[in-house]
């Protein structure tokens, strides 16, 4: 089975993933997913390109990438006879996503953290889509206990640039509302479950009685 697991940031959705992964013996496709993406890609894209513009680690805007990809379609517009094969950006970090996802997908039995996946991996017969969701206050706590060198006004900030980024991310690629419940299967409130290993022992005996 495939398990999709979204969330905003400080959440619980990352040590939820981990401890999943450890009680069912699963993959856990966090990094991964960028380092299979660039290695097995057929379009020609940099790592460091790729990185720049990923969800997890990039540090571009959305924005961005559109104005780079209308930029790269007018130049496809303009050098139409001179037959140059130009794969504007937007389209080319969606094929690439689609294609890992669904690639790392069908090895079975692995988790996939982020990144689009519930979409990505819509329709599959495979797939449990998992939203993970918290209280703002609970978010701030769990990010000042990740990094203590954070004042609570600081671990706030972070939460709101983080939660910005991912849901434009998410928006840009899929057209679709971020942490929306009615993209996942399962919607979880992690601190009302005892934290993050007690909510992924319920998932994990959830997901063992759909395996049977």
């Amino acid at each position: 089975m495939v398990i999709t697991i979204g969330g905003k940031y400080g959440c619980g959705g990352r040590p939820i993933s981990k401890k999943l992964a450890e009680i069912l013996g699963y993959r856990l496709c966090d990094d991964e997913i960028i380092t299979e993406a660039v290695k097995n890609s057929e379009f020609d894209m940099k790592e460091e390109t790729f990185r720049y513009f990923d969800e997890g680690q990039g540090k571009a805007s959305m924005s961005e990438i559109e104005i780079l990809s209308n930029a790269q379609r007018n130049y496809m517009n303009a050098a139409e006879d001179l037959s140059f094969d130009v794969i504007p950006l937007d389209r080319a970090m969606d094929e690439i996503q689609g294609t890992i996802l669904n690639r790392l997908a069908d090895e079975g039995n692995c988790i996939l953290l982020g990144r689009c996946a519930d979409y990505y991996l819509a329709g599959r017969e495979d797939v449990l889509s998992i939203l993970v969701i918290e209280d703002e206050e609970n978010c701030v706590k769990n990010i000042m206990e990740a990094y203590p060198e954070l004042s609570e006004k600081e671990a706030g900030k972070l939460i709101k640039k983080t939660n910005r980024r991912r849901e434009d991310y998410y928006s840009f690629f899929t057209c679709k509302r971020w942490c929306d419940p009615e993209n996942y299967a399962i919607t979880i409130n992690c601190s009302l479950l005892g934290g993050a290993d007690k909510a992924a022992e319920f998932l994990a005996g959830a997901i063992k009685a759909l395996e049977k």
